[in-house]
């Protein structure tokens, strides 16, 4: 056990805070310990465990590579410095072409934008993100700028590049200005014309949101009707909420966060319990979709949106 006594900080955390920032439960952060020597964290004057910000940022990490497929035995113990290696390399193995392409071909702009979340001047990034919304619209602005903007942050996270708060201030920044930009798109002329109603939100294990607002962005602009649930919503409030929304399709999005059990077993039972009528649609960056059950729709890239409405309208238009 480790006997370290330090006065509490602001910067240090409770095993209880370490959980729900990081995801990985409390029991596990203490195998680990036990286990693995890491995390070592502090005890106050009551001996309660204090985890570090170096200790936290590190765990975070590792989540993340457990995500990729990485087993704990093989990542816990070892330095930082190899870990952001071995995330690069996962980050490398796992990035489409597609996107690996429209990274590149925006990279001085993401450099930019990474500038400005450095300097955290976040009233000139949203100011700067809202000019290059109204200049290429929408739909160009969600896959030409802040798709590949998003996954350039990611690796900028991985390499050590930006601390979590600044990570957590890009994403606040994007969710304004894409909350703003939704919100302004007329909606449809009529009810029959808003279908399908389109449910969207995480399952508990996920609470990354900005897959979900960029979804959430590309069928509004189809003139569907959208709900948004926000994250980290229980599959039992999901089934009730699709119910209350006569919801015609329920749309979840994934990261690398969740393991492929969380993916997959959320994905089954959902579609073994929701009613045949109400389609279900996964899409992001979680290896495990690759897997999805049957009569789950996969949508890889948020271009194949307005394809899957099509397809959805043309299977349910009215018989004349």
């Amino acid at each position: 056990m480790n006997d370290r006594t330090s006065p509490a900080t602001l910067s240090d955390m409770s095993i209880a805070a370490v959980e729900r920032d990081t995801g990985i439960p409390k029991d596990t952060l203490r195998v680990w310990e036990r286990r693995y020597g890491f995390p070592m964290p502090l005890r106050d004057a009551l001996q309660e465990r204090l985890y570090p910000v170096d200790q936290v940022k590190k765990l975070h990490l590792i989540k993340r590579l457990m995500a990729a497929g990485h087993r704990p035995g093989r990542i816990v113990a070892r330095p930082v410095e190899e870990l952001q290696a071995l995330a690069r390399e996962s980050l490398q193995a796992s990035t489409p072409p597609a996107a690996v392409r429209a990274i590149d071909a925006l990279k001085s702009g993401s450099k930019h934008y990474l500038r400005l979340v450095k300097q955290h001047d976040a009233e000139r990034l949203k100011r700067e993100l809202m000019q290059a919304q109204m200049r290429l619209g929408l739909g160009r602005f969600v896959t030409e700028i802040v798709a590949p903007l998003v996954a350039d942050v990611g690796q900028a996270w991985m390499r050590g590049d930006l601390e979590i708060f600044e990570e957590h201030q890009f994403s606040e920044t994007l969710h304004r200005v894409l909350r703003a930009a939704i919100s302004a798109v007329p909606g449809p002329e009529s009810a029959e014309a808003a279908r399908p109603r389109v449910l969207l939100t995480t399952i508990p294990h996920e609470p990354h949101g900005l897959g979900l607002l960029m979804a959430e962005a590309m069928l509004a602009l189809e003139g569907c009707h959208c709900v948004s649930l926000g994250v980290q919503t229980p599959v039992s409030s999901m089934l009730l909420a699709a119910q209350a929304h006569h919801a015609d399709v329920l749309a979840l999005s994934f990261s690398a966060l969740p393991t492929q059990t969380q993916v997959l077993e959320a994905l089954a039972e959902l579609r073994s319990r929701l009613p045949e009528t109400i389609e279900v649609w996964a899409g992001g960056s979680s290896p495990a979709l690759r897997r999805a059950p049957n009569g789950v729709r996969i949508a890889r890239e948020l271009t194949s949106l307005p394809e899957a409405i099509r397809t959805w309208r043309q299977t349910h238009s009215p018989v004349s």
